[in-house]
């Protein structure tokens, strides 16, 4: 026995749900002062350059102090 399905309305709540969760990705994105569509790599490739510099100026700062 066929368990008939209507396709329609399932596609359209699986559509609405993949639209909402994009949307919220892509607001959660720009609150955070993020660009939603930049490659992970790009992310962290940034945030290793800063944490490096950050700790790199923390050295020359304490080296004339010693």
């Amino acid at each position: 026995m066929y368990i008939l399905v209507p396709w329609k309305p399932v596609v359209l709540v699986w559509v609405l749900l993949s639209g909402m969760i994009l949307v919220s990705f892509v607001a959660s994105s720009v609150l955070q002062g993020k660009d939603p569509f930049a490659p992970p790599s790009a992310i962290k490739t940034g945030a290793t350059q800063t944490a490096h510099q950050a700790n790199h100026s923390h050295k020359v700062a304490r080296t004339p102090n010693q």
